[in-house]
Protein backbone atom coordinates (compact mmCIF):
# COMPACT_ATOMS: atom_id res chain seq x y z
CA UNK A 1 0.00 0.00 0.00
CA UNK A 2 1.29 3.31 -1.00
CA UNK A 3 1.82 6.34 1.78
CA UNK A 4 -1.06 8.37 0.12
CA UNK A 5 -3.26 5.71 -0.02
CA UNK A 6 -2.68 4.61 3.54
CA UNK A 7 -3.01 8.16 4.76
CA UNK A 8 -6.90 8.32 2.97
CA UNK A 9 -7.86 4.92 4.25
CA UNK A 10 -6.44 6.25 8.17
CA UNK A 11 -9.03 9.51 7.49
CA UNK A 12 -11.63 7.53 6.47
CA UNK A 13 -10.53 5.15 10.00
CA UNK A 14 -10.55 8.09 12.67
CA UNK A 15 -13.78 9.22 10.81
CA UNK A 16 -15.32 6.26 12.16
CA UNK A 17 -13.76 5.72 15.89
CA UNK A 18 -10.59 6.85 17.71
CA UNK A 19 -7.90 4.61 17.67
CA UNK A 20 -4.50 4.73 19.57
CA UNK A 21 -0.73 4.70 17.92
CA UNK A 22 -0.36 1.01 18.50
CA UNK A 23 -4.17 0.17 17.08
CA UNK A 24 -3.04 2.38 13.90
CA UNK A 25 0.48 0.42 13.19
CA UNK A 26 -1.62 -2.92 13.73
CA UNK A 27 -3.88 -1.97 10.91
CA UNK A 28 -1.44 -0.27 8.23
CA UNK A 29 1.26 -2.93 9.48
CA UNK A 30 3.61 -0.29 9.46
CA UNK A 31 5.79 0.65 13.00
CA UNK A 32 4.10 3.29 15.62
CA UNK A 33 6.87 5.63 14.76
CA UNK A 34 5.51 5.82 11.42
CA UNK A 35 2.58 5.52 12.49
CA UNK A 36 2.62 8.73 14.88
CA UNK A 37 4.56 10.39 11.91
CA UNK A 38 0.89 9.79 9.76
CA UNK A 39 -0.76 11.39 12.20
CA UNK A 40 1.36 14.60 12.38
CA UNK A 41 1.80 14.92 8.78
CA UNK A 42 -2.20 14.58 8.70
CA UNK A 43 -2.63 16.83 11.49
CA UNK A 44 -1.47 19.72 9.49
CA UNK A 45 -3.61 19.77 6.91
CA UNK A 46 -6.74 17.27 8.98
CA UNK A 47 -8.54 18.61 11.89
CA UNK A 48 -7.47 15.59 14.47
CA UNK A 49 -7.96 15.55 18.10
CA UNK A 50 -6.40 13.05 20.54
CA UNK A 51 -9.12 12.03 23.44
CA UNK A 52 -8.52 9.50 26.04
CA UNK A 53 -9.10 6.57 23.31
CA UNK A 54 -6.83 7.78 20.95
CA UNK A 55 -6.50 10.02 17.66
CA UNK A 56 -9.76 10.99 15.94
CA UNK A 57 -10.84 13.07 12.97
CA UNK A 58 -13.25 16.33 14.69
CA UNK A 59 -16.66 15.13 14.16
CA UNK A 60 -17.88 17.89 11.64
CA UNK A 61 -14.33 17.57 9.73
CA UNK A 62 -15.93 15.36 6.56
CA UNK A 63 -19.39 15.11 4.83
CA UNK A 64 -19.10 11.19 4.54
CA UNK A 65 -20.79 9.38 1.60
CA UNK A 66 -23.88 8.72 1.30
CA UNK A 67 -25.51 5.15 1.43
CA UNK A 68 -28.04 5.39 -1.76
CA UNK A 69 -29.27 2.77 -3.94
CA UNK A 70 -28.52 3.33 -7.90
CA UNK A 71 -33.11 3.72 -7.67
CA UNK A 72 -32.82 5.86 -5.18
CA UNK A 73 -30.28 7.87 -6.69
CA UNK A 74 -32.39 7.74 -9.56
CA UNK A 75 -35.23 9.25 -8.03
CA UNK A 76 -33.15 12.23 -6.31
CA UNK A 77 -31.89 12.81 -9.54
CA UNK A 78 -35.51 12.89 -11.00
CA UNK A 79 -36.35 15.69 -8.55
CA UNK A 80 -34.13 17.87 -8.67
CA UNK A 81 -34.78 17.82 -12.72
CA UNK A 82 -38.20 18.74 -11.85
CA UNK A 83 -39.03 21.37 -14.45
CA UNK A 84 -41.52 23.29 -11.76
CA UNK A 85 -38.97 23.83 -9.87
CA UNK A 86 -36.35 25.40 -12.35
CA UNK A 87 -39.08 27.40 -13.92
CA UNK A 88 -37.42 30.08 -11.60
CA UNK A 89 -34.36 30.56 -12.32
CA UNK A 90 -33.10 31.35 -8.63
CA UNK A 91 -34.28 28.16 -7.58
CA UNK A 92 -33.12 26.37 -10.48
CA UNK A 93 -29.21 27.53 -9.60
CA UNK A 94 -29.51 26.28 -6.01
CA UNK A 95 -30.70 22.95 -7.69
CA UNK A 96 -27.98 22.85 -9.71
CA UNK A 97 -25.83 23.16 -6.43
CA UNK A 98 -27.64 19.96 -4.76
CA UNK A 99 -26.87 18.23 -8.24
CA UNK A 100 -23.50 18.73 -7.94
CA UNK A 101 -22.64 17.56 -3.98
CA UNK A 102 -25.08 14.61 -4.93
CA UNK A 103 -22.70 13.55 -7.99
CA UNK A 104 -19.77 14.01 -5.24
CA UNK A 105 -21.50 12.74 -2.46
CA UNK A 106 -22.44 9.21 -4.53
CA UNK A 107 -20.31 8.85 -6.94
CA UNK A 108 -19.30 5.50 -5.63
CA UNK A 109 -22.89 4.35 -6.45
CA UNK A 110 -23.18 2.42 -9.63
CA UNK A 111 -24.72 4.22 -12.26
CA UNK A 112 -27.74 2.50 -14.04
CA UNK A 113 -30.22 3.73 -16.29
CA UNK A 114 -33.35 5.07 -15.01
CA UNK A 115 -36.74 4.11 -15.95
CA UNK A 116 -37.91 7.48 -14.53
CA UNK A 117 -38.76 10.71 -16.18
CA UNK A 118 -40.46 13.99 -16.38
CA UNK A 119 -42.33 14.76 -19.24
CA UNK A 120 -44.17 17.32 -20.63
CA UNK A 121 -43.83 21.23 -20.37
CA UNK A 122 -44.02 23.48 -17.22
CA UNK A 123 -47.35 25.36 -18.63
CA UNK A 124 -46.48 28.40 -16.16
CA UNK A 125 -44.63 31.61 -17.64
CA UNK A 126 -41.29 33.64 -16.48
CA UNK A 127 -40.65 34.68 -13.58
CA UNK A 128 -37.86 37.59 -13.00
CA UNK A 129 -34.82 36.20 -11.83
CA UNK A 130 -34.21 36.63 -8.01
CA UNK A 131 -37.78 36.72 -7.46
CA UNK A 132 -38.47 33.67 -5.54
CA UNK A 133 -35.32 34.45 -3.03
CA UNK A 134 -36.44 37.66 -1.99
CA UNK A 135 -39.74 36.40 -1.86
CA UNK A 136 -38.18 33.60 0.47
CA UNK A 137 -36.56 35.77 2.83
CA UNK A 138 -39.86 38.13 3.25
CA UNK A 139 -41.55 35.24 4.01
CA UNK A 140 -39.01 34.35 6.99
CA UNK A 141 -38.53 37.15 8.12
CA UNK A 142 -42.22 38.24 8.21
CA UNK A 143 -41.58 41.54 5.81
CA UNK A 144 -44.16 43.23 3.58
CA UNK A 145 -43.28 43.43 0.38
CA UNK A 146 -44.89 45.42 -2.88
CA UNK A 147 -45.15 43.47 -5.92
CA UNK A 148 -46.02 45.16 -9.07
CA UNK A 149 -48.93 42.56 -10.72
CA UNK A 150 -50.78 42.09 -13.82
CA UNK A 151 -54.25 41.32 -13.29
CA UNK A 152 -56.22 38.81 -15.17
CA UNK A 153 -58.97 40.02 -14.00
CA UNK A 154 -59.24 43.93 -13.92
CA UNK A 155 -56.92 43.49 -17.02
CA UNK A 156 -54.31 46.13 -15.62
CA UNK A 157 -50.54 45.73 -14.08
CA UNK A 158 -49.93 47.86 -10.96
CA UNK A 159 -48.60 48.13 -7.26
CA UNK A 160 -49.58 45.92 -4.86
CA UNK A 161 -48.36 45.59 -0.98
CA UNK A 162 -48.65 42.33 0.40
CA UNK A 163 -47.81 40.21 3.90
CA UNK A 164 -46.24 37.26 2.34
CA UNK A 165 -47.33 33.93 4.01
CA UNK A 166 -46.59 31.35 1.80
CA UNK A 167 -45.18 30.49 -1.62
CA UNK A 168 -47.01 27.27 -3.30
CA UNK A 169 -46.71 25.36 -6.46
CA UNK A 170 -50.26 24.28 -7.34
CA UNK A 171 -52.27 23.60 -11.05
CA UNK A 172 -48.75 24.06 -13.17
CA UNK A 173 -47.89 27.22 -11.71
CA UNK A 174 -46.25 28.99 -8.68
CA UNK A 175 -48.24 31.03 -6.12
CA UNK A 176 -47.61 33.50 -3.68
CA UNK A 177 -49.97 33.65 -1.03
CA UNK A 178 -50.40 36.25 1.43
CA UNK A 179 -52.75 39.81 3.13
CA UNK A 180 -52.92 41.94 0.24
CA UNK A 181 -53.03 45.51 2.02
CA UNK A 182 -55.64 46.63 -0.42
CA UNK A 183 -58.23 44.27 -0.20
CA UNK A 184 -57.63 43.50 3.48
CA UNK A 185 -57.42 40.11 3.68
CA UNK A 186 -55.50 36.82 2.34
CA UNK A 187 -55.18 37.03 -1.83
CA UNK A 188 -53.18 34.53 -4.25
CA UNK A 189 -50.82 35.76 -6.72
CA UNK A 190 -49.14 34.05 -9.61
CA UNK A 191 -45.24 34.76 -9.60
CA UNK A 192 -45.44 35.02 -13.36
CA UNK A 193 -47.89 37.83 -13.39
CA UNK A 194 -45.41 39.55 -10.85
CA UNK A 195 -43.21 41.76 -12.79
CA UNK A 196 -41.24 43.31 -10.14
CA UNK A 197 -40.68 43.58 -6.34
CA UNK A 198 -39.30 45.15 -3.40
CA UNK A 199 -39.03 44.61 0.26
CA UNK A 200 -41.07 47.20 2.67
CA UNK A 201 -40.25 48.43 5.94
CA UNK A 202 -41.32 46.96 9.05
CA UNK A 203 -42.77 43.41 9.93
CA UNK A 204 -45.54 42.14 10.28
CA UNK A 205 -47.35 39.71 13.04
CA UNK A 206 -48.47 36.19 11.45
CA UNK A 207 -51.45 34.93 11.73
CA UNK A 208 -52.77 31.51 12.55
CA UNK A 209 -52.75 30.80 8.76
CA UNK A 210 -52.92 27.39 7.24
CA UNK A 211 -52.43 26.70 3.56
CA UNK A 212 -54.07 23.72 3.35
CA UNK A 213 -57.53 24.52 5.02
CA UNK A 214 -57.04 27.67 2.86
CA UNK A 215 -57.49 25.43 -0.30
CA UNK A 216 -59.37 23.02 0.83
CA UNK A 217 -62.55 23.83 -1.07
CA UNK A 218 -60.98 25.09 -3.89
CA UNK A 219 -60.75 23.37 -7.22
CA UNK A 220 -57.55 24.71 -7.82
CA UNK A 221 -56.61 27.80 -6.51
CA UNK A 222 -59.72 30.20 -6.57
CA UNK A 223 -61.65 30.67 -3.09
CA UNK A 224 -65.18 32.38 -3.13
CA UNK A 225 -66.74 33.28 0.05
CA UNK A 226 -69.55 31.10 0.26
CA UNK A 227 -69.87 27.31 -0.03
CA UNK A 228 -71.53 25.30 -3.12
CA UNK A 229 -72.22 21.55 -3.18
CA UNK A 230 -71.28 20.71 -6.99
CA UNK A 231 -73.03 17.67 -8.33
CA UNK A 232 -71.96 16.21 -11.56
CA UNK A 233 -72.75 13.56 -13.54
CA UNK A 234 -70.36 11.19 -16.38
CA UNK A 235 -71.60 9.25 -18.75
CA UNK A 236 -70.41 5.51 -19.03
CA UNK A 237 -67.82 5.65 -20.95
CA UNK A 238 -66.13 8.11 -18.46
CA UNK A 239 -66.54 6.03 -14.97
CA UNK A 240 -63.24 3.87 -15.01
CA UNK A 241 -61.53 7.32 -15.85
CA UNK A 242 -63.42 9.41 -12.75
CA UNK A 243 -63.09 6.40 -10.31
CA UNK A 244 -59.41 5.35 -10.83
CA UNK A 245 -58.00 9.28 -10.47
CA UNK A 246 -58.47 11.49 -7.34
CA UNK A 247 -59.46 14.71 -7.77
CA UNK A 248 -59.93 16.16 -4.63
CA UNK A 249 -59.76 15.11 -0.82
CA UNK A 250 -63.50 15.80 -0.37
CA UNK A 251 -64.72 13.99 -3.48
CA UNK A 252 -67.76 11.98 -3.26
CA UNK A 253 -68.47 9.18 -6.47
CA UNK A 254 -71.09 6.84 -6.82
CA UNK A 255 -72.62 4.58 -9.50
CA UNK A 256 -75.89 5.43 -11.26
CA UNK A 257 -78.57 3.08 -12.70
CA UNK A 258 -77.60 4.05 -16.38
CA UNK A 259 -73.79 2.80 -15.36
CA UNK A 260 -72.70 6.33 -15.35
CA UNK A 261 -71.21 8.37 -12.07
CA UNK A 262 -72.56 10.87 -9.58
CA UNK A 263 -69.82 13.14 -8.60
CA UNK A 264 -70.28 15.61 -5.66
CA UNK A 265 -67.84 18.22 -3.61
CA UNK A 266 -67.79 20.91 -1.62
CA UNK A 267 -66.25 24.07 -3.37
CA UNK A 268 -66.25 28.07 -2.69
CA UNK A 269 -65.77 29.05 -6.31
CA UNK A 270 -67.37 27.50 -9.51
CA UNK A 271 -65.07 28.73 -12.43
CA UNK A 272 -62.61 26.32 -12.44
CA UNK A 273 -64.51 23.12 -12.13
CA UNK A 274 -67.12 24.59 -14.81
CA UNK A 275 -63.99 24.30 -17.13
CA UNK A 276 -63.09 21.19 -16.02
CA UNK A 277 -66.85 20.08 -17.04
CA UNK A 278 -66.87 21.43 -20.14
CA UNK A 279 -63.11 19.65 -21.20
CA UNK A 280 -65.10 16.61 -21.41
CA UNK A 281 -67.27 17.77 -24.35
CA UNK A 282 -70.72 16.98 -23.53
CA UNK A 283 -69.94 13.46 -21.50
CA UNK A 284 -70.06 15.58 -18.48
CA UNK A 285 -72.94 17.26 -17.15
CA UNK A 286 -73.66 19.83 -14.45
CA UNK A 287 -76.03 19.11 -12.07
CA UNK A 288 -76.21 21.22 -9.34
CA UNK A 289 -75.94 24.66 -7.93
CA UNK A 290 -77.86 26.14 -10.58
CA UNK A 291 -75.24 28.90 -10.71
CA UNK A 292 -72.90 25.76 -11.90
CA UNK A 293 -75.24 24.67 -14.65
CA UNK A 294 -75.65 28.25 -15.89
CA UNK A 295 -71.89 29.03 -16.14
CA UNK A 296 -71.23 25.30 -18.17
CA UNK A 297 -74.12 26.30 -20.09
CA UNK A 298 -73.04 29.94 -20.95
CA UNK A 299 -69.71 28.42 -21.55
CA UNK A 300 -70.62 25.76 -24.16
CA UNK A 301 -72.98 27.96 -25.91
CA UNK A 302 -69.77 31.21 -26.56
CA UNK A 303 -67.70 28.18 -27.85
CA UNK A 304 -70.05 26.99 -30.14
CA UNK A 305 -70.70 30.37 -31.17
CA UNK A 306 -66.87 30.85 -31.87
CA UNK A 307 -66.40 27.88 -33.77
CA UNK A 308 -69.80 27.69 -35.74
CA UNK A 309 -69.65 31.12 -36.99
CA UNK A 310 -65.78 32.32 -36.11
CA UNK A 311 -66.30 36.10 -36.29
CA UNK A 312 -69.79 36.33 -37.51
CA UNK A 313 -72.82 37.63 -35.34
CA UNK A 314 -74.43 34.73 -33.66
CA UNK A 315 -77.79 36.98 -34.03
CA UNK A 316 -77.17 37.14 -37.84
CA UNK A 317 -80.37 37.47 -39.71
CA UNK A 318 -82.69 34.07 -40.24
CA UNK A 319 -80.52 32.38 -37.35
CA UNK A 320 -82.61 31.80 -33.76
CA UNK A 321 -80.65 31.11 -30.72
CA UNK A 322 -81.46 28.07 -28.96
CA UNK A 323 -83.42 29.33 -25.87
CA UNK A 324 -81.96 28.07 -22.89
CA UNK A 325 -82.90 28.43 -18.98
CA UNK A 326 -81.40 31.65 -17.75
CA UNK A 327 -79.39 32.20 -20.68
CA UNK A 328 -77.70 35.14 -20.62
CA UNK A 329 -78.25 36.50 -24.66
CA UNK A 330 -75.61 38.76 -25.13
CA UNK A 331 -72.07 37.54 -25.61
CA UNK A 332 -70.26 40.06 -23.91
CA UNK A 333 -72.14 39.66 -21.05
CA UNK A 334 -71.28 35.45 -21.05
CA UNK A 335 -68.08 36.26 -21.19
CA UNK A 336 -68.17 38.04 -18.01
CA UNK A 337 -70.29 36.41 -16.45
CA UNK A 338 -67.20 33.33 -15.92
CA UNK A 339 -64.46 35.22 -16.23
CA UNK A 340 -61.73 34.60 -13.41
CA UNK A 341 -63.00 36.59 -10.85
CA UNK A 342 -60.93 34.91 -7.39
CA UNK A 343 -59.07 36.30 -4.87
CA UNK A 344 -56.23 36.43 -7.32
CA UNK A 345 -56.77 39.12 -8.96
Amino acid sequence: MTRPVRLLELVNSLARRAKTIREIAERFEISERTAFRDIADLSAHVPITRTEHGYRLVETATIRPLSLTAAERAVLTLVLGNPALRKASDVGSTLRGVEGKLDAATRHTEETPSALALAGPERSGRIPARLVTLLEEAVRERTPVSIRYRSLAGRRTAWRGVDPYKLFHRESAWYLIGRCHVHKEPRVFRLDRISDAATGDGRFDPPDFDLDTHLRHTWGVYRGRELHEVAIHFDAALAPLIEGGAHHPDERVERLGNGGLEYRVTLSHLGEIARWIVSFGGQARAVAPAALVQMVADMGLLAYERHAWGDASPQAPGRRQQDLPGLVRDAAARQRSFDYDGPNR
